[in-house]
């Protein structure tokens, strides 16, 4: 799920209707319904940080030339014909065109979860936010 499209779905579910009965009701939903989307981007995030780790590892194995043929044919990748000393291999890593779309993505990975994460933080703090409302509703009617 996009970014974007959490940010919406969120700006539907936040909004705490005037029948505060079943905003309350609405609770239980909420809490299943953003962590079923929580671990579902969990899940995609754990896989790509395991295709990006074996990429890294295979990357960096073929920058200092010491990369299997088959894997390195496998991969599509020519043979590595610069000398590359350990100490430099990073700076390849970093700016690598395989590896930084794929750092890109566990990055916005990494903000929808943290999203996420606070979303549900919110759910949880639902109940306090209804009774502060009521609260204030007796108050502000003299009760």
């Amino acid at each position: 799920m996009k970014l974007e499209a959490l940010h919406k779905e969120w700006e539907a579910d936040s909004v705490l209707p005037d029948e505060l009965e079943l905003a309350i009701r609405n609770v239980p939903f909420l809490h299943g319904k953003w962590w079923r989307i929580y671990t579902t981007e969990r899940a995609t995030y754990i896989a790509l940080k395991q295709e990006y780790n074996q990429l890294r590892r295979d990357k960096f194995e073929w920058y200092l030339g010491r990369l299997d043929d088959a894997v390195r044919e496998a991969r599509g990748w020519p043979p590595q014909h610069l000398r590359i000393v350990r100490q430099e291999v990073e700076q390849y890593l970093t700016s690598d065109t395989e590896l930084v779309p794929l750092a890109g993505r566990i990055d916005v990975m990494e903000l929808k979860l943290k999203f996420i994460e606070d979303v549900i933080k919110s759910i949880n703090n639902r109940g306090y936010l209804i009774k502060t409302t009521v609260e204030w509703l007796r108050f502000s009617n003299g009760s």
